[in-house]
């Protein structure tokens, strides 16, 4: 489900958000799923790789961060 969440906690900290339950880490993976482009039946390792994409380039990061922030 959110296996890549605990890498994320420096965009998650900017976006505001703290996900602790089992549903709001799922509610917060499926939104990183969406902007990036992902289905929700991606495997966790093949969201994780764009997820990476993403957060290399200081663009697609902010509009991730941006997006969660919402």
């Amino acid at each position: 489900m959110s296996c890549y969440l605990r890498y994320m906690k420096d965009v998650l900290e900017e976006a505001n958000l703290h996900p602790e339950g089992r549903a709001e880490r799922k509610e917060v993976d499926l939104t990183i799923r969406k902007v990036v482009g992902m289905k929700t039946g991606d495997k966790c390792n093949v969201v994780w790789k764009e997820v990476k994409v993403w957060l290399q380039d200081e663009d697609k990061k902010k509009l991730l961060t941006e997006k969660l922030k919402n």
